[in-house]
């Protein structure tokens, strides 16, 4: 019996071995394969909400950012957090909806930056208010609603590169 003992000791061992290395494994290939310093990243929506989580953890990873918001009050008080943490950060006033405003933000990330190697579209509406007075017309958002069912998102995008 003692036998049967030292053999499931060697065994439990092995696997806690095998377990902690494929931890071990896994952790050293997410950094390796997601290694964000010094890439730029350009986030929709990212002056606050989960825009601004996100950009937290970009910045903290090492990433240049660039990030765009309608509200300039909004982006102004993201871009001082997000440097007090040590980012680089762009901050830009844009419309997603306007085909003009991202074509002309997009420029002025890559004047600053140069190429884009992530993006992240992260803009959207939210809708405030009790749940039992909600109707499905305050779900209705027309101008957002006109750019995505318009096929402009569908058109290329000023990120990828004409031939």
């Amino acid at each position: 019996m003692n036998l049967n003992y030292q053999n499931l000791l060697i065994f439990t061992a092995g696997i806690i071995g095998t377990l902690l290395s494929s931890l071990l494994l896994d952790r050293w290939w997410r950094e390796r394969t997601y290694d964000l310093n010094g890439k730029t990243v350009l986030m929709t929506g990212g002056s606050r909400g989960l825009g601004l989580v996100m950009a937290r953890q970009l910045i903290e990873a090492g990433a240049r950012l660039a990030i765009c918001a309608r509200d300039t009050t909004e982006l102004e008080r993201a871009r001082t957090e997000l440097e007090q943490r040590g980012g680089e950060v762009l901050v830009l006033p844009c419309n997603v909806t306007d085909q003009t405003q991202v074509e002309q933000m997009v420029q002025q990330v890559r004047d600053r930056f140069g190429a884009i190697n992530i993006l992240i579209n992260n803009a959207g509406t939210d809708i405030v208010g009790p749940m039992e007075t909600m109707t499905m017309e305050d779900y209705d958002d027309k101008p957002l609603e006109e750019f995505v069912f318009s096929g402009r998102w569908n058109q290329p995008s000023p990120l990828v590169k004409s031939h």
